[in-house]
């Protein structure tokens, strides 16, 4: 049985990539745990460094203009997953959530798949 969190991350990437942030709350607290989940709790990052992980992890399931790295990692430090140091140059993780574990790229797939499979059954029946 698939989790509430891939449940709810399969509704919101249904229609294809994420053109945009989430608005309903409970989408958008499920994207930054998300994203919170790509960071190691044991370390601190640069600034260069979280933008890297969100860069590379938006860009795998979002519209290249659809999230950007800069306004994640904001809505991070915000919503206090990560906390920022004073100077603004180092990150560290202050909380995940242990079901954030769901890969939107599995997702996307897991859609696509299903999706094929639906058209091969639609066109066995036609025949």
């Amino acid at each position: 049985m698939a989790s509430v969190a891939y449940q709810a991350l399969k509704r919101l990437l249904v229609n294809g990539p994420l053109t945009g942030f989430p608005t309903r709350r409970a989408d958008a607290e499920l994207l930054l745990e998300l994203a919170a989940a790509r960071f190691d709790a044991d370390r601190d990052y640069s600034e260069a460094e979280v933008n890297d992980v969100l860069r590379d992890w938006l860009a795998s399931f979002c519209d290249p203009h659809g999230i950007d790295h800069v306004s994640m990692r904001r809505q991070l430090v915000d919503a206090r997953y990560l906390a920022r140091d004073k100077s603004g140059a180092r990150y560290r993780l202050l909380r995940s959530a242990d079901d954030a574990r769901v890969d939107p790229m599995q997702v996307l797939g897991d859609i696509r798949d299903e999706r094929a499979a639906r058209k091969k059954h639609h066109l066995g029946e036609a025949l």
